[in-house]
């Protein structure tokens, strides 16, 4: 044991020998400036002088003692998780999750304890722990894809067990969530369109399907299901739509054949209602139903032309020859089939209907152009040359009519209403020319008008006062009689007979051979027209005096 003494001055040595250690360092700072060796050094020789060579405030000792620490602690923390995973597997959920969780406190950075603590809860059905320690996870590693997915698994597990036991709105919550981590796994978007269903929120589920199928093009139940929508919200069209392009992907798809045919099926009930109607004379209701029809069917062509038959009858002339035309452009390359033909042919008498429409209005320009269409792809129908003939009256284009009357009159020749339209005509020329002065051209044009109607007064006036210009004196009174014998009650024919028969009375005239001769002619040649003009409309026209062109023309309207 050491003396008092010695052990005094032992340490006022290292002091003095601080103090000059100090000063030295001091005297250095200035001047000078030290190496990291040096104060080093000086540091250890430092430690040296306070606590000699004792070792247990060395830096790298703590540090080592550190490290064996951390070992024995993550040796430690491998122990517990090694165990739960034992449990785990034994189904010993409780006793796992305990271990796990002494794993995570001594050692919080190991992303493999949290998965298989998520695993345990998972087991557990506590879906909001599992999910948390998923996440957990994930922030260790966020370059893992395969976590993320089993959060959207885990999800989509607690949403389908929210849906069984009726918790609708929280459920679609959940399946919210894992489509936004999984956007293209489609199997939770149908989840929670059958979520939206079960909500009764069908406006919401035909938004998201129709979301859906802006992504996902080619899945035909998707289509069926939103046709289906369509159809309960009445959008018909749509609905026919949407099981058309399930057929096209799948042409045996069960579903969407049985849907195809409920809709053919009330597409041919609204079309019987339809014609029912039309019978009726209810042409808005017969409008309606065909509607529904196309609306239903709209492929079937046939539906098509009867709403353009009912447009026709309705006097919506331009609804009906665009539906006309639907059809011919659908069957243009089959010009020899039924279907073509009929479509054809009502066009025509659409466009000759609306011409008549147009003639009564006094758009005889207009009507002449519908006209035209129609002689453009029909020449055989005698009708349509009838009624522009009668537009071209109308515009006083004599010429133009009688060229029409014409055509018809060849198309058939034993037409009354066409030979007495030429017969109209020829009078009108006539008289063009009586007050041109042609009376020998006139004359002629007066004959050819009587021979084509030979009841009409007038025509025989008019040849009358031709005659007695070209000193036909037999021939003027001989007509001047037949058109008293016609029409008696035509007051312009009494000053010409005055005339002609100078300084006898009616009664003398009325038994003179003139009447009788000239009644004898008349009875023959009503004889021979008897045959072509209808016996009600010969009464009419003995009845009736001249009518010039300014009144309307008789246009013959065609009816299928």
């Amino acid at each position: 044991m050491e003396e008092p003494k010695e052990k005094e001055k032992r340490e006022e040595d290292q002091c003095q020998n601080l103090v000059e250690d100090t000063i030295m360092l001091e005297a250095a700072v200035f001047p000078t400036a030290l190496s990291e060796e040096l104060l080093a050094a000086a540091t250890e020789k430092s430690r040296q002088n306070l606590f000699g060579s004792s070792k247990i405030f060395s830096l790298d000792t703590i540090e080592k003692r550190n490290y064996i620490m951390l070992d024995i602690i993550n040796d430690r923390a491998k122990e517990h998780y090694d165990r739960g995973k034992i449990l785990l597997s034994r189904g010993l959920l409780e006793e796992a999750v305990i271990s796990f969780n002494k794993a995570l406190t001594l050692d919080p950075q190991q992303k493999d304890f949290y998965l298989r603590r998520a695993e345990a809860y998972l087991m557990f059905g506590d879906f909001q722990s599992s999910v948390l320690n998923h996440r957990l996870a994930s922030n260790l590693d966020p370059s893992d894809d395969a976590v993320v997915t089993q959060i959207s698994h885990t999800l989509y597990i607690q949403g389908q067990y929210l849906f069984e036991v009726n918790m609708y709105g929280e459920a679609l919550e959940i399946f919210a969530l894992a489509s936004e981590l999984r956007p293209a796994n489609q199997h939770y978007r149908m989840r929670s369109i059958a979520t939206l269903l079960a909500l009764g929120r069908l406006e919401d589920c035909l938004q998201y399907v129709t979301k859906q199928l802006e992504v996902v093009i080619s899945n035909p139940e998707l289509y069926i299901l939103r046709a289906r929508l369509h159809d309960h919200f009445s959008n018909v069209v749509s609905c026919y739509q949407d099981v058309s392009r399930a057929l096209t992907m799948d042409p045996s798809h069960q579903e969407a054949v049985s849907l195809m045919q409920t809709l053919v099926q009330r597409a041919e009930e609204a079309k019987a209602g339809a014609v029912n109607k039309a019978l009726q004379g209810n042409m808005n209701g017969a409008l309606h139903c065909i509607n529904q029809a196309i609306d239903n069917n709209p492929i079937e062509l046939g539906y098509y032309i009867f709403r353009g038959t009912v447009f026709r009858r309705l006097k919506n002339f331009n609804a009906a020859i665009d539906d006309y035309l639907h059809v011919l452009n659908k069957v243009n390359n089959m010009k020899q089939s039924e279907t073509y033909l009929e479509t054809q042919r009502q066009l025509l008498l659409t466009y000759n209907d609306f011409a008549v429409h147009c003639y009564h209005k006094g758009f005889y320009e207009e009507a002449i152009l519908l006209l035209n269409q129609s002689i453009k792809e029909e020449k055989q129908e005698k009708g349509l040359y009838i009624n522009r003939g009668d537009c071209f009256l109308r515009q006083c284009h004599l010429d133009f009519a009688l060229l029409d009357y014409e055509q018809a009159q060849e198309l058939d020749p034993n037409d009354w209403r066409i030979q007495i339209r030429i017969a109209a005509i020829n009078n009108e020329k006539g008289l063009l020319d009586h007050h041109n002065r042609k009376y020998q051209q006139a004359e002629k044009r007066f004959t050819t008008a009587i021979e084509g109607n030979p009841y009409m007064s007038q025509y025989y006036l008019h040849r009358a006062k031709t005659r007695e210009v070209l000193m036909q004196v037999t021939g003027s009174q001989e007509d001047a009689v037949t058109s008293l014998l016609l029409d008696i009650r035509n007051k312009q024919i009494i000053p010409l007979l005055t005339h002609l028969f100078p300084g006898k009375s009616m009664d003398e005239i009325m038994a003179s051979k003139v009447v009788e001769c000239a009644r004898s002619k008349l009875n023959a040649s009503l004889q021979t027209a008897a045959p072509l003009i209808p016996r009600v409309f010969q009464q009419s026209l003995t009845d009736s005096s001249f009518k010039s062109t300014q009144r309307p023309g008789m246009l013959t309207q065609k009816r299928p």
